[in-house]
């Protein structure tokens, strides 16, 4: 077995939570984020009827959400000493889901306040208005809703900190938010552009950018959260253990010269 000695690394932050549900909710965002963009229908098209199809895309995003809500298996809410703790009643489970629902259309509405501010327009399509905010609530908003305690010290930490030292948890929250706050943004200066495009009218371009911000985001958080920390993490544990190797090498020849 391997060595138990004091020198031993740390066990890094993410293996305190199992990789397979986690590595399981990562492929389901990436197929809520596929159904989202998928057209079953002639009619259900972003360039005819946004409002509606924007409504489906927020239906699916949420029911994303709520059933790993409702299961109690969002990212980090299953860790390795889940398994001694009390079942949770399902009025408790579908309460936390409609918690998670009425803070994700708080910030909604905020978003979409910003969105006026920015120059969306104000005496029409505020139902357009409304449902890129919903959408782009549901894509960079609610993950951090999910992991993040309910208090603005840890919220501040995970958005706005670049210290070292993040937990899994804040870096996961941090990725999703940032990525797709950042293609939003950038896709919001084809807008005003006077190309006459179809797909640059209001908030086309918002709702693009959210959902490939997204995308980039489930990568970022895979390498960021999993991939990079396992490698460095077994790249650690093999040079701990060539150490050990040595000083068990050097110690059994001492031993023979004292015999």
């Amino acid at each position: 077995g391997r060595s138990t000695s004091s020198d031993a690394p740390p066990m890094p932050d993410h293996k305190k939570y199992p990789l397979e549900a986690n590595g399981i909710e990562l492929m389901l965002g990436g197929m809520a984020n596929a159904m989202s963009l998928v057209t079953p229908r002639k009619g259900l098209n972003i360039y005819e009827n946004p409002v509606k199809y924007l409504s489906a895309t927020a239906s699916v995003l949420f029911g994303y959400y709520a059933i790993l809500t409702f299961a109690d298996i969002y990212c980090f809410k299953v860790s390795s000493q889940r398994m001694g703790r009390p079942r949770i009643s399902v009025v408790k489970r579908l309460a936390k889901v409609a918690t998670v629902g009425a803070a994700t259309f708080a910030s909604a509405l905020v978003l979409m306040g910003v969105f006026v501010l920015f120059g969306a327009p104000v005496g029409s399509q505020h139902a357009e208005t409304l449902m890129a905010a919903i959408n782009l609530a549901l894509l960079a908003v609610t993950p951090a809703i999910l992991t993040l305690k309910p208090n603005v010290a840890a919220w501040r930490r995970a958005l706005l900190s670049v210290e070292p030292g993040k937990t899994v948890p804040e870096k996961w929250a941090a990725g999703f938010f940032w990525c797709t706050m950042a293609t939003t943004w950038a896709a919001a200066y084809f807008v005003p552009m006077d190309w006459g495009r179809p797909w640059q009218r209001w908030p086309i371009p918002i709702v693009g950018g959210a959902f490939l911000g997204n995308l980039i985001g489930l990568l970022y958080v895979a390498l960021r959260c999993f991939v990079i920390p396992i490698a460095q993490a077994d790249f650690q544990d093999s040079e701990h253990e060539k150490r050990q190797m040595l000083r068990d090498m050097q110690s059994g020849e001492v031993s023979k010269k004292v015999n």
